[in-house]
C-alpha cells in the first residue's frame, strides 16, 4: 500500500528533485572555487532517503525486482553512490580518482525523469519517444547512409576542383569543411538543421556555379525530404500510440461500468419506493429532491437532471420505465461511445419492428 500510494511516489520525486538542485548550485558554486559547507551532510540524508526505498520496494517486489527496470537502475546508482562516499572518507577529496567517481553522481539527474510519471501529459510524450526508438534508429541509419553518399560525392566535386583551391577564400573553406571524409559529412549534418549553411555552400557556388545542383539536391533530399518524412513517421506512431492508449482506456472503463451493474440494480430498488417494478418520472423527481443521486451518475450519463435522465430512457414514451429498461438504457449510455439521440433512434427501430411484427 505503501509503494503504491501516490503520497510515497510524489515524495521520493520531490527528494529526487531536491537533491538535482542542489548537484546543479555545487556545480555553478565549483566554477568559482566556492562550496555549500552542508552539502555532504544533506548528501548523506539524500543517500539515505534512496537506501530506505530501495529496501522498502526490494520487500515488496521481492524476486521480481530485478526484472524492473527502474528498481535496477536506482540500485546501480545507490551502490555507486555508496562507494563514492566510502571511496571519499577513506582516500580524501584531493584525489584525482574520486573526482572521476564523484561524476557517477550526475547520473541521479536521470532519476528526475520518475517524476514525470505524476505528469500525464508529460509522461505520454515521453513513454511515445521510448517507443519509438526502433524508429528513430532507422531513421539515423538512413540518414548516415544519405551524409555518407553525399560526402564521397562531395568530395569528388568539391575537394578537388582546381578552381576552388585557387581561390584564397574558397580554399579556406575547402581545407576547413571539406578536407577529408568524416570532416565532409560533419559539414553536411549543418545542412540537416539548416544551420548556417549560406556561409559554405554561397562562396562555393560563386566559383563554380555547377555546384547549386549538388546543394540543391542535398537540400531537397536531407534539409525538407528526409527531415520531413521522419517528422511523419514519429508522428504516425505517436498518433498510433495515442488510438492504443483510448482503446486500452475504454476497455478499462467498459470494466468499470460492468462493476457498476449491482450498482445500477441497487439505484432502480432505491428509486422504485412503491416497489411496483417501474418508474415514473415524479419517482425520479422526488428522488433527487431528496438529495440521494450519486454524484457520478449524471455526470457519466452526460444529463443535469434525473428527470431528464428518465426522458432518455423513457424510449417509447410510455411514462414507465421498467428495470429492464432501466438497466439497459444506463449501461448502453456507460459503455457504448454513441450518442444519445443514436442510442434513442435505435431503441425506437427496435420497437416500431416489434410491433409490426406482433401485427401481422
Amino acid at each position: 500500500m505503501v509503494v503504491s500510494s501516490r503520497w510515497f511516489e510524489c515524495a521520493i520525486s520531490l527528494v529526487i528533485v531536491a537533491n538535482s538542485a542542489l548537484i546543479g548550485v555545487e556545480s555553478q558554486l565549483a566554477l568559482d572555487n566556492q562550496g555549500i559547507q552542508w552539502a555532504n551532510r544533506a548528501e548523506f540524508v539524500f543517500l539515505a532517503i534512496y537506501s530506505v526505498e530501495i529496501v522498502i520496494r526490494a520487500i515488496v517486489l521481492r524476486l521480481n525486482a530485478f526484472s524492473d527496470g527502474w528498481f535496477i537502475f536506482d540500485l546501480v546508482l545507490l551502490v555507486s553512490s555508496l562507494v563514492e562516499q566510502v571511496v571519499s572518507l577513506s582516500t580524501g577529496e584531493a584525489d584525482q580518482q574520486i573526482m572521476i567517481l564523484r561524476l557517477l553522481r550526475l547520473f541521479r539527474l536521470v532519476r528526475t525523469f520518475r517524476m514525470i510519471k505524476q505528469i500525464r501529459s508529460v509522461w505520454r510524450l515521453v513513454y511515445g519517444l521510448m517507443n519509438s526508438s526502433e524508429t528513430m534508429i532507422s531513421a539515423f541509419t538512413l540518414l548516415a547512409l544519405v551524409l555518407y553518399v553525399f560526402g564521397v560525392l562531395g568530395l569528388k566535386v568539391i575537394s578537388s576542383d582546381p578552381a576552388l583551391l585557387a581561390d584564397p577564400v574558397t580554399a579556406f573553406i575547402l581545407e576547413d569543411r571539406f578536407s577529408s571524409l568524416g570532416v565532409t559529412m560533419m559539414t553536411l549534418t549543418q545542412f540537416v538543421t539548416v544551420d548556417s549553411i549560406a556561409a559554405i555552400y554561397l562562396p562555393l557556388i560563386r566559383r563554380n556555379p555547377w555546384l547549386i545542383l549538388y546543394f540543391t539536391m542535398l537540400i531537397l533530399v536531407i534539409s525538407i525530404s528526409l527531415m520531413n518524412l521522419v517528422t511523419a513517421v514519429l508522428v504516425e506512431a505517436a498518433l498510433e500510440h495515442a488510438r492504443q492508449e483510448k482503446e486500452e482506456e475504454q476497455k478499462l472503463a467498459n470494466i468499470s461500468a460492468k462493476h457498476m451493474l449491482p450498482e445500477i440494480i441497487n439505484l432502480f430498488d432505491a428509486v422504485d419506493a412503491d416497489c411496483s417494478g417501474y418508474l415514473v418520472i415524479e419517482e425520479m423527481s422526488r428522488f433527487e429532491e431528496e438529495g440521494l443521486v450519486p454524484a457520478e451518475l449524471l455526470d457519466r450519463a452526460s444529463v443535469d437532471s434525473m428527470s431528464e435522465l428518465f426522458h432518455q430512457l423513457d424510449i417509447d414514451e410510455s411514462g414507465k420505465v421498467n428495470r429492464e429498461e432501466f438497466i439497459e438504457g444506463l449501461l448502453d449510455i456507460f459503455l457504448r461511445e454513441v450518442p444519445i439521440y443514436s442510442l434513442q433512434m435505435m431503441k425506437m427501430l427496435r420497437l416500431i419492428r416489434e410491433s409490426q411484427v406482433k401485427t401481422q
